[in-house]
């Protein structure tokens, strides 16, 4: 009885958290969440400089990028798994060519077997003048053989319209992964353009920052517009539900590197003047995959100035994560994710010159240092 009641609170317990969990905005709050992020990234957009049109092209370039790495992913999905299915399909019809093998062996037998013994018995039937009784038992004996004979042919027809079945199915296979390769031949082929279109953007970029004294004013204008993102999402999510999960302030010190990699700059070591840094920069390689520190809600996910893109989660009680230079991204505005989901892929995105992720975390808008929160190694 203890046993009994304990498994039917376990899963009023499962179901309770689920409910919590599932906590959701409706779409029309998400719809103004995002329109209200689309004007203030169009309030952001400096178009009327070479600076600031040579930004909205590298923002174009490199969300193509990322779209085009987010297409590759699932090409190759799908391929694996139409190779997994054709060689399925290969191994049945390996298996249905082994059965009619010895179907044909089993019919071969018996049509021998019946041949000889049904020709001796014919023969005494009319030379020795056999009864009634025995000619009737040996008719019947025939009639077995016979159904015997039909029963392994309809079996083989069986067999060799299951064999027809699935070779037809293998050579659509065949077609679907040529197709496949194709498609992903023609992707690859695209990423190659926009990387070098990116490439000679940043060329463009780089021009237009000689100076020292350009660089430190773009790095503050982006420190500044970033702070103003924020208090906009701050706002913003006022008047959306919080679903009931672990408060994030009792993980300082458990959450896990969002990438395998090496801290390569510091949180409040020098950037550029008296700019220093407000996040961790994590050198890992391109394309590793980026995933959640902790579980929260996507309320950003798109291309952001020098940040390029960009994914911000909020945990709620004034705690986000930012996860920026991302190669591509795997979420949407409005997701809830686990800790451990996958979030987008390490990339140079923002005009980065190598593979990096940047990682920020930030509580009431304010930037805190990660590493009291990381585990240690």
């Amino acid at each position: 009885m203890f046993i009994y009641a304990r498994f039917w609170l376990c899963v009023f317990a499962c179901v309770y958290l689920q409910a919590a969990w599932a906590v959701d905005a409706n779409p029309e709050q998400l719809r103004q969440l995002e329109v209200r992020i689309r004007a203030l990234q169009s309030r952001m957009h400096d178009t009327q400089t070479e600076y600031g049109q040579l930004q909205q092209q590298l923002q174009q370039s490199e969300e193509t990028i990322g779209e085009i790495v987010e297409r590759i992913k699932q090409i190759n999905i799908d391929l694996a798994e139409q190779q997994a299915h054709l060689a399925e399909l290969q191994q049945q019809r390996a298996q249905q060519l082994q059965q009619l093998a010895a179907q044909r062996t089993v019919l071969a037998r018996q049509i021998q077997a019946a041949y000889i013994i049904g020709r001796q018995d014919y023969l005494k039937l009319w030379l020795n003048q056999e009864s009634p009784d025995h000619i009737g038992r040996l008719l019947t004996y025939y009639d077995y053989f016979n159904r015997a004979r039909a029963n392994q042919i309809e079996i083989i027809n069986d067999t060799l319209a299951q064999i027809d079945t699935l070779e037809k199915a293998i050579a659509r296979e065949n077609t679907r992964l040529n197709e496949l390769i194709n498609t992903l031949n023609s992707r690859k082929t695209a990423l190659e353009a926009s990387q070098t279109e990116r490439q000679g953007i940043l060329s463009e970029l780089a021009t237009t920052l000689a100076s020292q004294e350009s660089e430190l004013k773009r790095l503050q204008e982006d420190k500044q517009q970033l702070g103003v993102l924020i208090g906009s999402l701050d706002d913003a999510l006022k008047d959306l539900p919080q679903p009931k999960t672990e408060p994030f302030a009792k993980l300082r010190g458990q959450l896990p590197l969002p990438v395998q990699g090496k801290i390569s700059r510091q949180f409040g070591s020098q950037r550029a003047g008296r700019l220093k840094w407000q996040g961790v920069l994590i050198t890992a390689n391109l394309g590793d995959k980026v995933t959640a520190v902790a579980d929260g809600r996507v309320v950003f996910a798109e291309w952001f100035r020098n940040l390029g893109l960009l994914v911000i989660l909020d945990h709620n009680q004034g705690y986000m994560t930012l996860y920026g230079y991302n190669q591509s991204l795997a979420v949407k505005v409005g997701d809830w994710v686990r800790a451990g989901t996958e979030l987008g892929s390490v990339g140079e995105s923002g005009g980065q010159a190598q593979p990096a992720l940047y990682f920020e975390i930030r509580r009431r808008g304010e930037p805190i240092d990660p590493k009291q929160w990381l585990q240690k190694n």
